[in-house]
């Protein structure tokens, strides 16, 4: 999805919530611009008075600024503008010049004519030439067919009046923000996660692009600043909070191993219950044993994992360690990587141990030759198990096989 953002009169890229923005759906994979359109400055404009005529800030010269990133635009599959103030305007005068046809749109503070009249006369000055209130909004709607209007109940400069005429000729869907001014850097701004999660709203995220975009949002933002990458690492005490993510947001499939040499399990722990879950839901599940030895299939702990997993519709399969440890040992790095998952086709995690069956971290992957080589070790790992359906009967089959 392509992203512009459209800022306001007297206004520019760097200012308010645009670069949170931008870094956070570049932080997605995204394609953004923030174009800087021609404006004047407050105190010139306010030094010459209400008869002067801008230089710089007109519909014309905002065309003229934007056909510079048509090309773009129109290369796009799929764009979303969202424009604040001016923006929302200058956005529909685009739309109907170019006839572009938009994925959606977010509107901040919208206006079609003099927001509030002859309250503010700086901006009127500078806003002249884009007033306008008969575009053809039948037109409009086919092409901007999904769209949303923010409006704060205290805005200084735009009239609720005025917002309302914009949003109900558009056909766009409210959205009431309290005490939020102008929702700019004046009221300390900076971030906006409300315009930054209707954004989201139109994306078809993969399962780790949704995990980075939540893990930065919570508690990692240093940790992943600017990063787009392939690959993480992570602390084992990290491992949980992943798992539970991918697990509540699993779409299509998971695959993962689990080393009975590890002690430190519960069958009942939130873990393992948003799991199950997981699996009741998307149906395609599937949990490998690797045993370490015969006398842990004697353990409580595990006949009890083992037989709630079949409950909840997992695939159980059982393999012996000594079958899989060449194959595991070239997956990743560290001594062995007995421990992994591959959550919906889309990313791996690997889960490495030393010989002493102590993890250091976690490595978390969708980079193309690592999911590559995860289907394959997955596949013969699957090749040397043998599946389970009843544990108390298939056991023996299993130790003797």
């Amino acid at each position: 999805m392509l992203f512009v953002i459209f800022h306001g009169s007297y206004g520019n890229p760097e200012e308010n919530w645009f670069p949170d923005l931008r870094e956070h759906l570049e932080g997605l994979g995204q394609d953004v611009l923030v174009p800087a359109f021609p404006v004047e400055e407050w105190d010139d404009i306010t030094k010459k008075g209400k008869d002067t005529k801008p230089q710089k800030q007109s519909l014309n010269n905002w065309f003229e600024t934007f056909e510079k990133y048509l090309p773009i635009i129109r290369k796009a599959k799929r764009v979303c503008f969202i424009g604040h103030s001016l923006g929302p305007l200058f956005i529909l005068h685009i739309v109907s010049k170019y006839k572009l046809k938009l994925d959606s749109a977010i509107f901040i503070s919208p206006f079609l004519e003099v927001p509030i009249p002859s309250k503010i006369w700086q901006i009127d000055i500078v806003n002249k030439s884009f007033y306008k209130n008969d575009f053809d909004f039948k037109i409009l709607k086919k092409l901007i067919p999904i769209s949303y209007v923010l409006y704060s109940d205290n805005d200084p400069y735009i009239s609720q009046k005025q917002m309302m005429k914009f949003t109900t000729r558009l056909g766009s869907a409210p959205i009431w923000v309290k005490k939020a001014g102008h929702m700019n850097s004046a009221v300390n701004l900076n971030g906006f996660p409300l315009v930054y999660e209707l954004c989201k709203s139109r994306l078809d995220l993969t399962l780790y692009q949704r995990y980075l975009a939540q893990r930065r949002e919570l508690f990692a933002v240093e940790y992943l600043k600017g990063k787009t990458e392939e690959e993480i690492y992570l602390k084992p005490e990290e491992v949980l909070y992943e798992g539970i993510f991918h697990f509540r947001n699993l779409r299509k499939e998971g695959f993962a191993t689990f080393y009975t040499g590890t002690t430190f399990w519960d069958a009942q722990s939130r873990y393992m219950q948003e799991a199950r879950k997981a699996a009741r839901r998307v149906k395609h599940f599937t949990r490998v044993f690797i045993v370490d030895k015969s006398s842990s299939l004697e353990r409580p702990a595990l006949t009890e994992q083992i037989n709630l997993d079949l409950e909840a519709g997992i695939a159980v399969y059982l393999c012996k360690k000594e079958d899989v440890l060449s194959v595991t040992r070239n997956l990743a790095f560290g001594e062995w990587d007995l421990d992994f998952g591959v959550w919906d086709d889309d990313y791996v995690c690997f889960v490495p141990m030393d010989k002493n069956g102590r993890v250091k971290q976690v490595r978390l992957s969708s980079r193309k030759i690592d999911m590559k080589h995860a289907r394959e070790i997955k596949k013969k790992i699957i090749s040397k198990s043998f599946r389970i359906y009843n544990l108390e009967k298939d056991i023996y089959r299993f130790l003797n096989t």
